[in-house]
């Protein structure tokens, strides 16, 4: 599975959203036995927004797949619903085996500017 960038995304309410990546070997495709999904942890609460090819979200979340990519738009961001962390994990349907990537922290603030 692909790392996503270390660094948190820093957007404004009401913009376009980053695009958080996340891919697999090929070996991992196999979606019988191989199950994607996203999930976001905003306000302490987790919600699924992706599972195995289905978007739960679609007029707030992109889901972009290509050849063993199973990447996550954010269409416009909003303060309370993507402020938070986002986890890729594959599951393994046999096994039982979770793998997870790194958590996409996206923070949403205010943003000042000083005009000189």
């Amino acid at each position: 599975m692909t790392r996503p960038k270390a660094e948190p995304y820093y957007v404004r309410e009401g913009q376009e959203g980053p695009e958080m990546q996340c891919s697999f070997a090929p070996e991992f495709r196999n979606r019988t036995r191989y199950e994607p999904s996203w999930t976001v942890v905003a306000g302490d609460l987790p919600r699924h927004l992706t599972r195995n090819g289905v978007s739960f979200s679609k007029q707030h979340y992109e889901l972009l797949q290509t050849n063993g990519a199973y990447n996550l738009k954010i269409r416009h961001v909003v303060f309370r619903r993507d402020n938070g962390k986002f986890f890729c994990t594959l599951l393994d349907k046999e096994s039982g085996a979770q793998y997870t990537v790194q958590a996409n922290v996206v923070v949403v603030g205010l943003f000042t500017y000083m005009i000189i």
